[in-house]
């Protein structure tokens, strides 16, 4: 059974299986990596921690796992400029013996996956003050042990372990490895525990998925960040590029999305994939984002339609970064993706293939705070906002398959959410 710590102001895992209990006052801080909740604030200096304590024992022994965290550290040590190198993330620990000691750090800056003395370093280096989806992976049927930076494999080695231990306390934010100079300083948020070894693909997706809406008479995300949508006057149709689908066929009829942490952070890749089936195509905001919740303050109209019926989208370094594409027909499934990088940086897709080329190189220059989308209207930013090549407005029409992603997505991608 998989394992999550959501650290939503307390310390208990989702099933309430293995329930922590802090050390020294860790506390809270909003918003945590979903925008919706908090993550755990760990303070080094008050060496504080999280102890699992047993019983249940949590058993990793002689098993694939995979674990996952998002954190953003105050500081991070180095031994190359100061006198001590860990930040500890997870651990348990039998006794420092050679596979008996499962120490999750990232050492120097660098992530770190030990079972003592039987260890891998990677080689992607972390910065303070930055989001980072951390991955360890072991899968025990070819002894690997693999490390993940933002879903991108970062170091593996073999042959490692297996992991031994078969008893001990689990601790978030410190263990028994260079102690009492190894405590995380800043926060960590959504832990999570499958005993399983996740593939490239799959650690990738879980990565950089922020949200996926299929709009099956819900607007729940199926993502691993649950940032569930809200809707206005909206409705549901059977006849979904896939299954349902969202029909927005009244006006201020819109599904909004708060707090994005990625996507308000400045020169962050992102990615949009969405089908849509318009009856009208002169004009309309296929989706919006902005800092204030009525659709104003810092805000831009991402994707719409021109007031001749091609379809526009654009993005923002001090200046509108536009792609003005072909003219989509009314009543007939499209699907859209657009995709930002810093060295590409703007490209739209049209049904998988890429349409004319790419802007060329640029900076999103963010709010570098958590920002909010709406999705079929531009509500209050009409008029206010800049509206570049789109003319904003209410969108008429029925929508499927909604997905953001915190990378710039490849053709292939691409081409395989066009052809589901």
């Amino acid at each position: 059974m998989p394992v999550l710590w959501a650290f939503d102001n307390n310390l208990h895992d989702l099933y309430n299986n293995f329930q922590g209990v802090g050390s020294n006052g860790p506390t809270y801080r909003s918003p945590g990596i979903t925008g919706y909740g908090t993550c755990l604030y760990l303070n080094a200096t008050s060496s504080q921690s999280v102890t699992v304590l047993t019983p249940p024992f949590f058993n990793m022994a002689l098993t694939s796992f995979s674990l996952f965290a998002w954190v953003k550290a105050t500081s991070l040590h180095n031994a190359a400029t100061g006198s001590y190198s860990d930040n500890a993330v997870f651990s348990q620990c039998q006794q420092t013996v050679l596979d008996e000691c499962l120490h999750i750090i990232v050492r120097n800056q660098y992530l770190y996956l030990g079972f003592y003395w039987d260890d891998i370093s990677g080689v992607t280096r972390l910065s303070t003050n930055t989001w980072y989806h951390i991955g360890y992976v072991y899968d025990y049927s070819t002894k690997t042990q693999y490390t993940y930076v933002n879903g991108v494999l970062d170091m593996s080695g073999s042959p490692r372990g297996p992991y031994r231990g078969t008893m001990g306390n689990l601790t978030i934010g410190t263990n028994v490895v260079n102690f009492p100079n190894n405590y995380w300083d800043g926060c960590i948020d959504q832990v999570s525990y499958v005993a399983l070894a996740k593939n490239a693909t799959e650690v990738l997706y879980e990565a950089t998925l922020t949200f996926s809406y299929s709009f099956e008479n819900n607007l729940l995300d199926s993502g691993a960040l649950g940032i569930n949508g809200t809707g206005t006057n909206v409705a549901y149709s059977t006849s979904g590029r896939v299954n349902n689908c969202l029909s927005l066929l009244s006006n201020s009829s819109y599904v909004q999305v708060t707090n994005l942490v990625l996507l308000g952070t400045v020169g962050q890749p992102y990615s949009f994939s969405i089908w849509i089936k318009p009856n009208t195509v002169v004009g309309g905001t296929i989706f919006h984002v902005s800092s204030v919740t009525a659709g104003i303050g810092w805000c831009i109209p991402m994707l719409g339609f021109t007031s001749s019926g091609n379809v526009g989208t654009q993005s923002w370094n001090g200046s509108f970064v536009s792609i003005t594409g072909p003219v989509v027909t009314t009543n007939v499934w499209t699907h859209l993706t657009v995709t930002y990088g810093p060295s590409n940086g703007l490209r739209l897709y049209v049904n998988g293939a890429q349409y004319g080329s790419a802007s060329g190189s640029y900076t999103y220059q963010a709010t570098g705070t958590p920002i909010l989308l709406l999705l079929g209207s531009s509500l209050s930013g009409l008029g206010v906002c800049k509206s570049g090549i789109i003319t904003m407005g209410q969108y008429n029409g029925y929508i499927d398959e909604f997905e953001l992603y915190s990378r710039e997505l490849s053709s292939a991608n691409v081409y395989s959410l066009a052809n589901p």
